[in-house]
């Protein structure tokens, strides 16, 4: 049996899973921050990594990685694949028609010119993932619902998460990285039917993140939070919500904190939060 670690925060906070599979080979999703690799380390154990997802180019996903490509080519890990779907930088950076081109830029700095700087280190071994592919670990299947989509410009970074669903012969697993409301309402369209599962990751730390149409969809009976304690009893409208002359502007209106998701999920029944302010959290798959 495949059994999933929910990695808690070295970091302020972050998304960080292994997934440990029958034959003792690995699956990364994301993995932190440069603070975060030594508990990914233990986690791992010096096992084969037949797959390290990564769902997007956020400094609290992803820079944990960079940086460890850069200090030594990932020497540290037995990797065999990477898969992303990032934005391409060079052709956005430019790109002006867009609802607040300030947040736009820094969205496409905070970590794209450093990932793409060490990408010759694992050229050999990436693979840019194709919305409707799917790969195969032991007896994890992996099939990948939803991927970057130009013209979602709002949200950009999280709109470009990855999701996908791994299938276990016992369970299934719905992963939706950082994915917003317009990304959540484009997977919805495009992949509804593929959506239902046990368990979700859920999107964006749980705050500003898919609609309750997704989770409807999906009707998950156990709920993953990658959240410390101050976000996962966040108010419905924090401080840096309140401002909604602002967020208008920045096309960004349907936006809320973790309460109103975790209202979402009484409501749809579900039976088993696991939060990462409780340390790491061990599923058995």
């Amino acid at each position: 049996m495949a059994t999933l670690y929910m990695l808690t925060e070295t970091s302020k906070f972050m998304m960080s899973f292994v997934i440990v599979t029958d034959k003792n080979n690995c699956i990364i999703v994301d993995g932190g921050r440069p603070l975060d690799m030594p508990l990914l380390k233990e986690a791992v154990g010096g096992r084969h990594i037949s797959a390290w997802i990564l769902t997007h180019a956020h400094d609290d996903h992803i820079s944990g990685f960079t940086d460890e490509m850069a200090k030594n080519s990932g020497a540290d890990f037995d990797l065999e694949k990477v898969y992303y779907n990032f934005p391409d930088y060079d052709a956005l950076i430019d790109n002006h028609n867009v609802p607040d081109y300030t947040y736009f830029r820094t969205e496409l700095e905070e970590m794209l010119p450093a990932f793409n700087a060490v990408k010759e280190k694992f050229a050999e071994k990436e693979h840019i993932v194709t919305q409707g592919e799917s790969i195969d670990v032991d007896e994890v299947h992996i099939e990948f619902l939803y991927a970057f989509h130009d013209g979602l410009y709002a949200n950009l970074m999280n709109d470009s998460s990855l999701v996908f669903k791994m299938t276990t012969p016992n369970t299934s697993v719905l992963f939706l990285g950082d994915l917003g409301p317009d990304g959540g309402d484009v997977l919805f369209r495009e992949s509804r039917d593929k959506l239902p599962s046990a368990i979700v990751q859920m999107a964006h730390h749980g705050h500003m993140n898919v609609s309750m149409e997704v989770y409807a969809a999906i009707m998950p009976k156990i709920c993953l939070w990658c959240a410390p304690d101050w976000l996962y009893a966040e108010p419905e409208v924090p401080a840096y919500l309140a401002d909604g002359e602002k967020l208008r502007r920045m096309g960004r209106i349907r936006m809320y904190g973790t309460a109103l998701t975790r209202r979402w999920m009484d409501l749809l029944g579900v039976e088993k939060h696991y939060v990462t302010a409780d340390g790491t959290q061990v599923i058995p798959l």
